[in-house]
């Protein structure tokens, strides 16, 4: 680079194109995985507005199961934000048969999953292969446990990946002791969260409103 390339800039070719980020239009790349993922235009445009950064692939694990993995796609925002977009936009999506969940964190942000292939959360857990593995926890486990709470306590499913999931707890009227108690037993690895004991754990589902499973 020349003198008055540093001192005044290097002037760009007149035919290359400036681009920049927009949230105000799919690229033609973000149009193309939300039709491979039965998402519509608009709402892949909706998840893009909702947490300002681009339209991805959101792959799947192929570990364990052999079953075909649909596509879907996923954005990257902040654990705070993914949340609030899930919680906000998950019975706009399960009418349509999608269902819109954190996947757990990517590459500077936790990343919302959006999926036009099912609205059922545990057929999504079949397919990130959500296991406790290290614990002998297979994916069914984990599914049947889930939905005995579901039954039993009333939850929604809000973040499903490999080693994760999370939960919404609907009911306020229930026994958070047992609860707190079965999740302990199930998922051994809570311990690592600052809540060494049942009480503990109690009080964090009772402030939270939710269950964070983590396998390590």
């Amino acid at each position: 680079m020349g003198i008055f390339d540093k001192l005044f800039g290097k002037k760009q070719p007149e035919n290359k194109v400036q681009t920049s980020f927009s949230v105000e239009e799919l690229t033609e790349n973000e149009m193309q995985l939300c039709k491979n993922a039965k998402i519509s235009e608009e709402d892949g445009l909706l998840l893009k507005k909702l947490t300002k950064h681009p339209i991805e692939l959101l792959k799947f694990e192929q570990e364990f199961s052999e079953i075909k993995k649909p596509v879907a796609i996923s954005s990257l925002t902040s654990e705070e934000n993914a949340k609030k977009i899930v919680l906000d936009n998950l019975d706009y999506f399960k009418k349509q048969g999608k269902y819109i969940f954190m996947y757990g964190l990517g590459d500077g942000g936790y990343i919302v999953g959006l999926i036009g292939a099912t609205s059922d959360p545990y057929k999504i857990m079949e397919y990130a292969e959500t296991n406790g593995v290290n614990h002998d926890v297979e994916t069914i486990n984990i599914i049947e446990k889930c939905k005995k709470w579901d039954k039993e306590f009333g939850i929604i499913p809000i973040g499903i990946g490999f080693d994760y999931c999370e939960f919404k707890i609907k009911n306020t009227n229930i026994d958070f002791n047992k609860l707190a108690k079965e999740i302990y037993d199930f998922c051994p690895d809570v311990v690592d969260q600052g809540t060494e004991t049942i009480d503990a754990l109690e009080a964090e589902i009772k402030r939270t409103g939710s269950i964070y499973l983590w396998w390590d």
